[in-house]
């Protein structure tokens, strides 16, 4: 099976961590890439984020409320080669971020395995994987893997990554 590993990271400040250079879904997904050998597909808002950890949050909010479709940079010429796509975000207002959605609504995902991967600081999985088989019915949406953002870069959770992201059921 062909996969392909679809990220929206922001870096910028953090709510726990302060400062970061790296989104932590952009790191976990890079340790995806690391054991399965799928290749990496960022989705780069058209306008990005602010790095202020408030003003984004603000920016999340009224997103999530008018059902935006960001805009998002350099589409994928073809998403049809790809079997399993693990999707990795941030939990923005409870799910996955709003240019994510604009990802799912561009690409047709019938038959296709999803593989979500959230980081949070508390909330977990949020709704966001109801968001999912809502969103993509022909899709088979798989249990989610929750980090917690605080935690990303410890050692011990590579081995976590490693054993989700290879089980391919439910």
């Amino acid at each position: 099976m062909q996969a392909l590993i679809v990220y929206f990271s922001r870096p910028g400040e953090n709510y726990s961590v302060g400062y970061i250079e790296e989104g932590n879904a952009k790191h976990i997904a890079k340790v995806i890439s690391k054991y399965t050998k799928a290749p990496l597909y960022e989705l780069e808002p058209l306008t990005p984020y602010a790095s202020d950890y408030k003003e984004c949050v603000k920016e999340a909010v009224k997103e999530a409320k008018e059902e935006a479709r960001p805009a998002f940079k350099n589409p994928l010429a073809d998403i049809n080669k790809y079997d399993v796509i693990y999707l990795c975000y941030p939990n923005w207002c409870g799910t996955f971020p709003r240019i994510v959605a604009s990802f799912l609504a561009k690409y047709d995902f019938t038959n296709k395995i999803i593989k979500p991967m959230c980081t949070h600081e508390g909330s977990g999985m949020g709704f966001s994987e109801r968001e999912l088989a809502k969103t993509l019915p022909t899709a088979t949406i798989l249990p989610g893997l929750p980090i917690k953002g605080s935690e990303c870069h410890k050692p011990e959770i590579e081995e976590t990554i490693k054993e989700w992201a290879f089980k391919l059921t439910k």
